[in-house]
């Protein structure tokens, strides 16, 4: 099979199911891997300063390693294939179960990154985010997700003025468009509730 020299570097970011359907919606580019759109960051506030931060080599891809917010695109592959061919099994042996793995989505990363000694290096297929670098890049995009939020809900606001609408009917709407998931309905009008009241003083 010829090599896909279009392909960009990635690697694996575990993030809220709930924020899945917009990030694809609003953050994916053409590319697609093992099924799941591939989400380009380059263009949010302050995620350059990120990307520079040190990433961590994934080389001998130990059982022993814990699955936390990263995982490279190498051991991606790698716990796919497991789980393909046993998934109990697999799980005995990564202590990652195939539904866990559902919660990582493909992230496009510089072609160049920092390594734990302070180099710069090609950014692999065995490198993945470091701690540090992983949960900025999750608050990040949790920031990002709530400005989508309110964006759309100053924008249905607009669209239904004079009309008695619920919180709920904003965001059913949102859920639709971004194509998210019905069962996330609720959990994400809690926390839009409670942002607004927050919000509010």
């Amino acid at each position: 099979m010829a090599k896909n020299t279009k392909m960009p570097a990635i690697a694996w970011l575990r993030v809220n199911e709930w924020m899945m359907g917009w990030m694809s919606y609003e953050l994916g580019g053409k590319m697609m891997v093992n099924g799941r759109r591939v989400v380009c960051m380059q263009h949010l506030d302050g995620v350059r300063d990120i990307l520079r931060m040190e990433t961590v080599d994934d080389t001998e891809l130990s059982p022993d390693l814990p699955v936390e917010l990263s995982l490279s695109a190498q051991r991606y592959s790698m716990l796919q294939a497991a789980m393909t061919l046993s998934p109990e099994a697999a799980e005995r042996m990564y202590h990652l179960s195939s539904e866990e793995l559902q919660d990582f989505v493909p992230i496009e990363v510089p072609r160049v990154r920092l390594t734990e000694e302070g180099l710069l290096r090609p950014w692999g297929g065995d490198t993945m985010f470091g701690g540090k670098q992983a949960k900025e890049l999750v608050r990040l995009l949790r920031e990002a997700f709530w400005e989508g939020v309110e964006l759309f809900a100053r924008r249905y606001a607009r669209e239904h003025e004079g009309e008695a609408y619920a919180q709920e009917d904003m965001i059913v709407a949102f859920c639709r468009e971004t194509k998210t998931s019905e069962l996330h309905i609720e959990a994400i009008r809690r926390e839009w509730q409670r942002r607004c009241k927050r919000a509010e003083g």
